[in-house]
């Protein structure tokens, strides 16, 4: 990347909250596909244009994305501030997608004449179950009258996603929603932890003081929003008992400041360095000595007879990450890593002392929950670096029947100030040339 596109692209790219890459495979897809001619005359290298022209594109994309990416979508009241964790995951349709599973196995033709009765508390209610199939270049659903209902053209091996396999049967079925064509199989339920407030009151009386839960559903539900970084969205606000929340089935986040005036935005970007928000505006617990008792004072008995203990802030230094993890099917990603944190005030009273995190595969794949950002790119940092996590606690008993804490990360932000940087190998380090024809295998 050309010394001036840099320099153009790097305030645009911290805007947004991409790296640097990222922000130019944007910029040189939407250049393409807006002016092919200019495109095709420097071969696609916009670093080979005068610098004029440069200048030009950029500032023409930037007005673009600013007027596009806040397209006001989704219902309520608009909100800013920052999304300080990623909480969870669920799929709201999957017990509906069980229950027409086991009863097409069971018994097909009763499920294709009656349909199914998922939800408990409302009997009345019966969703339709078609039968599913591959024919001629499309997907069929076809109901108990051998009637095409819905056809989807597609390829046999990549069935559509309102599909269902029957686990131990050769055949697929479907459920039809109240317009009379297939629902998706699964459909996820996002839950993200925001602090902020209305855009007149964050800048009169902060962020709120306590953070909310933001339930993205439907449309909103695919959505892998940013963490860190200062977003403006749309959201309903719920309130029940001494809860409240936000929701929405559809958002559109903008992660620009042009909400704000000018006189304002040099104020904006100080309150959302996120070295301070985590630990100004999340419930923060600043010395790793105090984490246990913290835990003990704040958590709760479930329903379910299990201990939840509470999401809050911590700082630390990483004395060890691993790469690896283990395989686990109910972890978002399918993989959980671990990295291990300590502090000076943690080793003195404990010369073994350090809290263990878990990490899944989403957050350190989405999340950049191993990377930190150096020079406008996310950079992979390594043992030494100190990060801000927020996440939810947990105890554990060891086999000698201490009681131990870990946590459960949502949030990992690597201090750029305070990272050591992992090595990038050098593509002749892996040129096995260098060996003489000799081989280890």
């Amino acid at each position: 990347m050309s010394k001036k596109l840099n320099e153009l692209l790097k305030p645009i790219a911290e805007k947004q909250g991409v790296a640097l890459k990222e922000a130019k495979s944007e910029l040189m897809e939407w250049w393409k596909a807006s002016f092919p001619d200019a495109y095709e005359e420097v071969d696609g290298k916009l670093e080979n244009a005068d610098e004029d022209y440069i200048e030009w594109i950029v500032d023409a994309w930037d007005t673009r994305i600013s007027r596009a990416s806040f397209s006001g979508g989704g219902k309520g009241e608009e909100y800013v501030g920052m999304f300080v964790a990623y909480v969870s995951r669920r799929d709201s349709r999957e017990e509906q997608t069980q229950l027409a599973q086991s009863s097409a196995a069971m018994d097909l033709q009763h499920t294709l004449a009656n349909g199914i009765k998922p939800y408990k508390n409302r009997q009345d209610i019966t969703v339709p179950v078609c039968r599913a199939f591959y024919q001629d270049g499309s997907w069929k659903a076809v109901n108990s009258k051998d009637q095409v209902i819905h056809t989807q053209e597609g390829e046999e091996v990549s069935p559509p996603a309102w599909a269902i396999p029957v686990p131990g049967k050769k055949f697929y079925v479907c459920m039809i929603n109240q317009k009379g064509v297939p629902m998706d199989k699964e459909s996820f339920e996002r839950t993200w932890l925001f602090v902020g407030n209305t855009p007149d009151k964050l800048l009169s009386e902060g962020p709120l003081e306590m953070p909310l839960s933001l339930k993205c559903r439907w449309d909103a539900g695919t959505s892998i929003l940013r963490l860190n970084v200062p977003v403006r969205f749309k959201a309903e606000m719920w309130e029940r008992d001494d809860r409240k929340g936000l929701s929405t089935g559809n958002i559109s986040p903008d992660y620009t400041l042009d909400w704000a005036d000018e006189e304002h935005k040099d104020a904006l970007k100080t309150l959302f360095n996120p070295q301070l928000y985590l630990s100004k505006f999340v419930p923060h617990v600043a010395d790793l000595t105090d984490v246990f008792d913290y835990h003990e004072e704040n958590s709760w008995e479930s329903s379910y007879g299990n201990q939840v203990g509470p999401t809050f802030s911590i700082r630390g230094n990483v004395e060890y990450i691993d790469y690896v993890g283990r395989e686990l099917d109910w972890v978002e990603g399918g993989t959980q890593y671990s990295l291990r944190i300590s502090s000076n005030s943690l080793k003195r009273e404990d010369a073994n002392g350090a809290i263990y995190v878990n990490v899944t595969k989403h957050l350190a794949d989405f999340h950049n929950a191993f990377q930190a950002v150096r020079d406008g790119e996310w950079t992979p940092y390594t043992t030494g670096t100190q990060v801000i996590i927020v996440g939810k606690s947990r105890t554990y008993q060891k086999d000698n029947g201490d009681i131990n804490l870990s946590m459960d990360a949502y949030n990992i932000y690597g201090i750029p100030s305070r990272a050591f940087w992992g090595e990038t190998p050098d593509e002749d380090d892996s040129d096995m040339g260098t060996l003489g024809g000799f081989r280890s295998d």
